[in-house]
């Protein structure tokens, strides 16, 4: 018998996670003496068995029923995880699977993917609530391997997750380096503890998501600037503001919020959903606060933390970037439109408006 698998989220995103439920296929089938390869199109009349993997929604997706074709993954089954029968989830996976796809030549892409080959791959919890007592079992446990990346859906809804994990790593791992982990779905957190417990564990690079739902409040920075966090950590940590939070009544405490934790060298990407301003102005302030943001968490560079132009204020900001022409940019930097967002806020919340000139946020800690 042959077994056709195809990963339909290839094609998605240019730095691909391996499907684990496919390489646990695989590895269970090879065992069996049966022809197995992956896919590189939606083709089931060249195989007897054709399974089908996508975890995430495509709308241009396109498949087709017939009898030899199985379908799974999270864009199938939903948000709870569907597990495959315990002798398959049991599988060690076979990364081989994946070496064949083409690859770009992209040096930062081929390290990358180098990276996906030589991590660990695992599912913590098959009812997305506990530890599965076997899931040991997945590891390969061979030498060099430069972290671990855990495919369930949302690591912090699996009670006792974040501490098992920092438990277990040092017998997992045996490159002391690579004591990492990767997610293929961001870890989402609501609250200070849970937030604070999962960026203390070391991420793996461009393969780790951690999503903190609401602006994250004053009160935590006693314990984030106990934890010392690098450019690199909070560089992958995505900050949701949510529909509550984004009114045109609290934009001034949104944009207070993100200098606050700036001063203190804390600067996380913004995600928001700009359909909650009602108003195309407020759409335009908030599209200005959040590249604002933006390029400070671009740059990575000391002397966006040091009180000197053209960083220090909002407004420095702006005007630095009109003035550079020959800068990729924006269409919303130039003059007239930055006069318009000023004038608006002026007009509109003026308290905000004195903001943009003055406001720097809490004393810098030097001693960081």
């Amino acid at each position: 018998m042959s077994y056709g698998l195809y990963d339909a989220d290839l094609s998605l995103y240019p730095i691909p996670f391996y499907n684990l439920e496919l390489m646990k296929i695989s590895s269970y089938y090879k065992r069996k003496r049966e022809i197995v390869g992956l896919s590189p199109d939606f083709s089931p009349q060249r195989y007897n068995n054709f399974i089908v993997r996508q975890d995430f929604y495509n709308p241009n997706s396109y498949f087709t029923n017939g009898i030899n074709i199985t379908y799974g993954g999270r864009a199938f089954d939903g948000e709870k995880y569907k597990p495959l029968p315990l002798e398959i989830e049991c599988m060690k996976p076979d990364i081989s699977l994946y070496n064949n796809i083409p690859l770009p030549k992209s040096k930062k892409y081929k390290r990358s993917i180098n990276t996906m080959r030589q991590a660990e791959h695992i599912r913590l919890s098959l009812d997305s609530k506990t530890i599965w007592k076997d899931c040991e079992k997945q590891l390969r446990y061979e030498t060099k391997m430069y972290g671990i990346i855990f495919h369930d859906y949302n690591l912090n809804e699996i009670e006792g997750s974040a501490e098992f994990i920092k438990e277990m790593l040092p017998e997992w791992l045996n490159l002391p380096v690579g004591r990492r982990i990767g997610t293929k779905f961001p870890i989402q957190v609501n609250n200070q503890k849970d937030f604070c417990k999962w960026v203390d564990i070391l991420p793996m690079g461009a393969y780790y998501s951690l999503q903190h739902n609401g602006l994250i409040k004053e009160s935590y920075l006693p314990e984030l600037l106990d934890l010392n966090l690098s450019f690199s950590i909070t560089n992958q940590i995505t900050v949701k503001i949510l529909q509550e939070e984004l009114n045109e009544h609290n934009i001034q405490r949104i944009f207070r919020n993100i200098i606050n934790l700036r001063s203190h060298r804390l600067i996380f990407p913004l995600i928001y959903n700009e359909n909650c301003l009602i108003s195309d102005d407020w759409k335009k302030v908030m599209r200005l606060i959040y590249l604002y943001n933006r390029h400070l968490v671009l740059s990575k560079s000391s002397h966006f933390f040091q009180y000197t132009e053209p960083y220090e204020t909002l407004y420095s900001y702006c005007y630095h970037m009109i003035k550079q022409p020959d800068v990729k940019k924006d269409s919303i930097f130039t003059k007239e439109s930055i006069q318009s967002i000023f004038q608006f806020v002026r007009e509109n919340d003026y308290e905000l408006f004195k903001d943009f000139y003055e406001y720097r946020g809490g004393e810098v800690k030097n001693d960081r």
